[in-house]
């Protein structure tokens, strides 16, 4: 049998925390990390159905079994995770948007606009799609 796909939103809250919340689901979770706030989440999810199995609550079949979870950041968040591994001054010239701009969009001080938002998803694609041809 395959394997489900949940789709995870990850965001990052002003204080610095990051959320991850299931698209279609009620479950969400909250870290320092992307990982742990993955992690809280499947917390969530393995007490929700201890309790509706204790209870005799209905839930999905999928969340009880091996699920993959596929995230998708929003373009502000992207561009934060980006910026712990890569520094502006390079996804300026991946992007072609000053790095001034790059900060005010990572600090919130400005929304980028849709053209913006395209030209810093597919920045980060072209620098992430060498490192997954690579084999051991």
């Amino acid at each position: 049998m395959e394997k489900a796909k949940i789709k995870v939103l990850v965001e990052w809250a002003s204080d610095g925390t990051i959320s991850a919340m299931m698209e279609n689901e009620l479950f969400a979770g909250m870290g320092s990390t992307v990982d742990e706030a993955i992690k809280d989440m499947k917390a969530g999810i393995t007490l929700f159905i201890e309790t509706a199995k204790e209870k005799g609550f209905p839930y999905k079949d999928y969340l009880d079994g091996d699920f993959d979870i596929e995230l998708e950041y929003d373009a502000v968040s992207m561009l934060k995770y980006a910026r712990e591994y890569i520094k502006d001054t390079k996804l300026a010239e991946l992007t072609g948007i000053q790095v001034q701009q790059l900060a005010r969009y990572a600090n919130e001080k400005t929304k980028p606009r849709p053209a913006q938002r395209r030209r810093i998803v597919e920045a980060l694609r072209k620098f992430a799609a060498p490192l997954y041809a690579i084999t051991l």
